[in-house]
């Protein structure tokens, strides 16, 4: 019974991570964890948690998709661009400081790269602030989830 337990949690943990990614179903997999317990332990949960880890479910499953839409909209860069753009221009930066020294590479970096992001850079920090937001949101929920599932189902 230990090892399913563990098991169980660990599965929760891979969902919680998952929350902060925005198309993966972080909250569904600690959901599918919760039932999974239940099934192999052949035990029974109140209605109103299972009810209420529906909720929760979908809440940052949907929630989070209406939400991330709604407070990116007014922007014209992408989602994408703006993560991509971010992850490129530090990965950018590591690399020449690597491969230049700290102040050269930084310099060459922002001399050739750094200027193509820094117009821009205002929207792409609106843009990440809001993405974060919703990630907190969909952590938030799982995070619930998980409490309830230690509290009420395996507690």
């Amino acid at each position: 019974m230990l090892l399913l337990k563990i098991t169980v949690i660990l599965i929760m943990l891979a969902g919680l991570a998952l929350t902060l990614m925005p198309r993966l179903p972080g909250t569904l997999v600690i959901l599918g964890a919760a039932v999974l317990y239940l099934w192999a332990a052949g035990t029974s949960a109140p209605p109103w948690v299972v009810a209420a880890m529906v909720v929760l479910a979908f809440a940052a499953e949907v929630g989070g998709r209406m939400l991330r839409l709604y407070l990116t909209r007014r922007f014209s860069l992408s989602q994408v661009f703006c993560v991509n753009s971010s992850v490129g221009n530090i990965g950018g930066i590591l690399a020449a400081d690597a491969l230049l020294g700290p102040v050269l590479g930084l310099m060459a970096w922002e001399f050739f790269a750094g200027k193509t992001l820094a117009p821009r850079w205002d929207t792409v920090a609106r843009v990440l602030l809001r993405l974060a937001a919703v990630a907190a949101v969909r952590f938030g929920c799982g995070l619930l989830m998980i409490v309830l599932v230690l509290v009420y189902i395996m507690g």
